[in-house]
């Protein structure tokens, strides 16, 4: 079991009144009480059910104590109240408030009984109520009944018939879902990562090397002495280092629900703004915005708003971002016409120009009349966790999956079951690339006190597609120091395209990739030539993932690289629909280098005649130049072209994947004026 993360009151926390207005999750015990007395002390206000008026003088007393706050007082005067009017219906519900007030359910939930039991049709509304209480301490079986009977009696709130049945609904679910358990067997990180203190809302990234989540820190400097921070830890063949404080983006205020990029080198997260600060001199859009940092090396930059129009004066929160870095989901609260904090997923996808669009509503079959609380997009791009407490369930906020199909639409939730769900509130999830690993936080017994951070193998049915990873650093061939260099990925498979840098301070990069899929990677950089490489993922990776390192030669008269991504049909000279985007890349090169002129030179094995290979070279040489002059642009007088037919292989023709290495086509410099 586990229960609702305590986060700062300016970050996370719903205030309980959003929770009682809105009807659809009015399970929050510490208001039945307040709507289920604005019926029946109305009608009381003049007359009781009882006429001794020593006992109605109590029950005002312990009015007065509970209007004060002192819960014990008002308590006392209640059992006063009843030991001289035993039948006192009024009191019992009376101490049914003072006791959800407390949070004392069990209590609650007697006191609530004793008043049906004396007059089962004297407040209707109590049946909910005695329901509510008992779903909320996942008594699913006894709570059924009592909707039931709720839902029989006529005038009561249309609004909370509706709420009835569908937590009859839930209660059969739940049942169910208890007889059929899932496998669940959650592993506490360590005291590497976990302490006394809560810990929760995790990030990693796709090599599963880097760990960013947030703890909630004494510090008596910080507003109501607790802050929350971004710790970080990494991760070697298995072996958590002990976590460290992220002090580059850490502030006096809080920070927290961060989302890492693939790569592990950009960070989104959350800030509230606090008496009109953000901290450190972060400015702001109103309440909670998405911000964003940059690692650079080692080193982490300092925090800048994400901006509009993502950011709002509204609330963003619990970002999570796509593997290809496109695509960016969040949670926005806004206020409704009823008071009530709509909460609700949305995403935003990011503009050619670097730009993020106008966010949208994820999906209807995801955002409910409830409120969604956190969002997890796999790495895989098509699969969707997220809590919510408006989808059937075991109560609270529960734990779902979702998939897109191939249209780009997303299916129905499922949830993840029992116990990975329980009657709490369960509020996010995170699923490694690998898909078969998941994390959580729970204040379960065994741990090192209030939330731990857990990790437990996910159930096969809801398991997301396995991603890999590639790795790799962008140097130069001459003098092997990092470059900085924007690199193109195109999935061959199908219509999948990423872009994204290697680090500027050591030329690093990590991408998450299909496993299986074949890729066409593009390379670019400032006054070097590009550099194409083709490579299938394995299905079966090592654990440091797939290696591609890259070495980018300068611009330079009489340089030749190899255009690995243009393809042609066997024996044929047209081009092959895979080759366009490697060719634009070449296109862009050139329109950003006037001054070069360039030989396109075409290349075969050694299969058939000279004179064949010779022709056929030179075709394929020529469909290049009519790409890049005809649909591109480029001035037909910067390209000549030449067949060489079966010259100069750089492997042996004596295997095919030599052979294969000899087909290709190659451009040369030429001229730099």
């Amino acid at each position: 079991m586990s229960k609702k993360i305590p986060v700062g009151k300016f970050l996370f926390k719903l205030t309980n009144i959003w929770v009682f207005r809105n009807w659809c999750s009015l399970l929050k015990i510490g208001f039945f009480a307040a709507a289920l007395l604005v019926g029946y002390q109305a009608n009381a206000q003049d007359q009781f059910s009882i006429s001794n008026t020593k006992a109605i003088r109590s029950y005002k007393n312990a009015q007065t104590a509970f209007d004060q706050r002192n819960y014990d007082l008002a308590l006392a005067f209640i059992v006063e109240a009843l030991e001289k009017e035993a039948n006192f219906i009024e009191a019992y519900f009376f101490r049914f408030e003072v006791y959800s007030e407390m949070g004392d359910l069990p209590n609650a939930e007697i006191a609530l009984e004793k008043g049906v039991e004396l007059n089962p049709d004297f407040f209707p509304n109590a049946w909910y109520f005695l329901g509510a209480v008992e779903f909320s301490q996942g008594k699913y079986a006894e709570a059924k009944p009592h909707f039931v009977r709720f839902n029989t009696y006529r005038g009561v709130n249309p609004e909370m018939v509706e709420v009835a049945e569908k937590h009859i609904l839930n209660c059969d679910f739940a049942v169910h879902a208890i007889t059929n358990p899932v496998d669940f067997k959650p592993i506490n990180m360590g005291e590497a990562i976990n302490t006394d203190s809560p810990e929760y809302y995790p990030c990693i990234s796709a090599d599963g090397e880097t760990f960013i989540y947030t703890r909630l820190d004494k510090d008596p400097m910080a507003f109501r002495g607790k802050n929350e921070n971004f710790y970080v830890s990494s991760n070697r063949e298995g072996i958590w280092f002990p976590a460290f404080p992220l002090r580059s983006v850490n502030s006096i205020f809080n920070e927290g629900a961060p989302t890492l990029s693939a790569d592990g080198r950009m960070l989104v997260f959350t800030a509230c703004e606090l008496m009109g600060d953000y901290g450190s001199d972060r400015k702001g859009y109103g309440s909670c915005d998405l911000f964003i940092s940059i690692k650079e090396g080692n080193e982490w930059q300092k925090p800048i708003n994400i901006g509009a129009p993502i950011n709002s004066p509204y609330w963003e929160t619990q970002p999570s971002l796509s593997s290809d870095g496109n695509t960016l989901y969040f949670v926005r609260g806004t206020p409704s016409r009823t008071g009530v904090k709509n909460q609700d997923i949305y995403f935003t996808t990011k503009n050619v120009d670097g730009s993020w669009a106008e966010p949208k509503l994820v999906s209807n079959k995801i955002n409910t009349p409830g409120k969604e609380e956190s969002v997890h997009i796999h790495p895989d791009g098509k699969t969707l966790y997220f809590s919510s407490n408006g989808h059937v369930g075991m109560g609270g906020l529960d734990l779902y999956i979702s998939r897109k199909d191939e249209n780009g639409a997303w299916g129905e939730p499922v949830n993840l079951g029992y116990p990975i769900n329980t009657y709490a509130d369960e509020n996010s999830v995170l699923v490694s690339s690998g898909g078969a690993l998941a994390y959580y936080s729970s204040d379960r017994e065994g741990g090192f006190g209030d939330l731990d951070l857990y990790t437990f193998e996910l159930p096969d049915d809801v398991r997301p597609t396995p991603v890999g990873f590639a790795r790799g650093r962008v140097t130069d061939a001459e003098t092997g120091k990092a470059v900085a260099a924007k690199l193109d990925l195109a999935n061959l498979n199908n219509d999948e395209r990423m872009s994204f840098t290697s680090d500027s301070r050591n030329g690093q990069f990590l991408v998450a990739l299909s496993t299986g899929s074949a890729y066409a990677m593009t390379v670019k950089a400032e006054g070097y030539l590009i550099h194409s490489e083709t490579f299938t993922m394995p299905t079966e990776l090592p654990s440091n993932g797939y290696a591609v390192d890259v070495k980018l030669n300068k611009i330079k008269e009489g340089t030749s690289i190899v255009l690995k991504n243009v393809f042609f049909d066997l024996d044929k000279d047209v081009l092959k629909p895979q080759s366009i985007p490697e060719l634009k890349q070449l296109a862009n090169f050139l329109k950003s280098n006037p001054n070069l002129r360039i030989e396109v030179a075409g290349f075969t094995d050694n299969q058939g005649d000279d004179a064949h290979n010779a022709d056929l070279s030179n075709r394929r040489a020529l469909a290049v130049k009519d790409f890049l002059v005809k649909t591109e642009g480029i001035d037909s007088a910067k390209i000549t072209t030449k067949g060489y037919g079966a010259a100069n292989p750089i492997a042996s023709n004596d295997t095919e994947e030599g052979r294969a290495k000899n087909r290709r086509t190659e451009f040369k410099v030429i001229g730099m004026n």
